[in-house]
């Protein structure tokens, strides 16, 4: 029986190892809310059934948001880290893989002190396209993860809106960073 409660221990800490769990950095959290940074903003990754493209329209409205709440200098960048285009069943290890992508691509671009770069996905699935969620990653200059967010149809962010357009899915964002921005989540 001893035998077994230790493969059994033993398999779950090698099955965490492998999966990956992406945290935030509570330090580099606090150091962008100090609102003495840029925030770069790429052009939101657009994941379908059958299509990775790229909104920068919608990217736009993001630093114009961060820029109207004073959380940071924001503009939209042309920095484009490579899209993570595999579907998975499960959103977690689809953010993981998007996250990892992300964050060394951000470490090989030498960006300069006190500056974040943000990673907004919306993912939509289904015959129809429908929105199942919105993701993003906020970093800074070194990689450092200071907000991930992943939000669905669990979510109250998710479902105060009901996306079905990108302006929507910008809303859920907004939510999303809000609740961030304040604690809550």
């Amino acid at each position: 029986m001893k035998t077994n409660t230790n493969l059994i221990i033993t398999t779950l800490i090698t099955l965490s190892i492998l999966t990956g769990c992406i945290t935030e950095n509570k330090a580099v959290l606090n150091s962008f809310k100090s609102g003495k940074s840029t925030v770069l903003v790429c052009p939101v990754h657009i994941l379908t059934s059958k299509t990775s493209t790229y909104d920068s329209i919608t990217s736009q409205s993001i630093a114009d948001y961060l820029n109207q709440k004073n959380y940071a200098e924001a503009e939209v960048t042309t920095l484009c880290p490579p899209p993570n285009t595999r579907w998975r069943h499960n959103e977690a290890k689809m953010l993981t893989e998007s996250s990892d992508l992300f964050v060394n691509y951000v470490k090989q671009q030498n960006l300069p002190d006190n500056t974040f770069v943000l990673y907004p996905e919306f993912y939509k699935g289904g015959p129809e396209d429908i929105i199942i969620a919105v993701h993003y990653l906020l970093v800074n200059h070194d990689g450092e993860i200071a907000m991930i967010g992943l939000i669905n149809s669990h979510w109250p962010e998710f479902k105060q809106v009901k996306p079905r357009t990108n302006t929507d899915c910008l809303a859920v964002f907004i939510n999303g960073f809000e609740n961030k921005m304040n604690g809550k989540k």
